[in-house]
């Protein structure tokens, strides 16, 4: 994500946060519900820039509200942006040289990171970082275990 989709994205959020349809939602505890029934989330965080724009015109009564909106994945999905690339097939490497199983590592993700890992892709890139320096360790010992 660009420094700019940042901004506008932070700005789209304060936005719908100071909006008095918010504030209905969210004094009737319904903000959640409102967002899980049409865009299939818990927190505004996890919408692209295109659904919260959507929210503001829903909010303006511009567009007409409706359950269920197709989403924005590919939108969501840069605000993701989990590892680089480079980090993602280095880790890869890595986990094959110290041949540790996909569900070993999850665990060692588990215990080192403090959160559940279900996918390589849910890393991102501090997370990423930190086990490929735990991982280059372990392969370290397992150099020095041969020798």
């Amino acid at each position: 994500m660009s420094p700019k989709q940042e901004i506008l994205r932070k700005q789209l959020l304060a936005k719908i946060h100071m909006h008095k349809e918010y504030f209905y939602y969210k004094n009737n505890d319904a903000w959640e519900y409102f967002l899980s029934l049409r865009f299939g989330v818990s927190s505004s965080k996890d919408l692209s820039i295109d659904e919260l724009k959507l929210i503001i015109d829903i909010f303006n009564h511009k567009v007409c509200d409706q359950y269920s909106y197709t989403p924005d994945l590919k939108g969501r999905a840069i605000l993701k942006k989990a590892s680089s690339n480079k980090q993602f097939f280095y880790l890869k490497a890595l986990l094959k040289q110290v041949k540790m199983p996909i569900f070993s590592f999850y665990k060692l993700c588990k215990k080192t990171l403090k959160k559940d890992i279900y996918a390589l892709s849910d890393l991102n890139k501090k997370d990423c970082t930190t086990m490929l320096v735990v991982l280059e360790k372990i392969a370290k010992s397992k150099q020095n275990n041969k020798k």
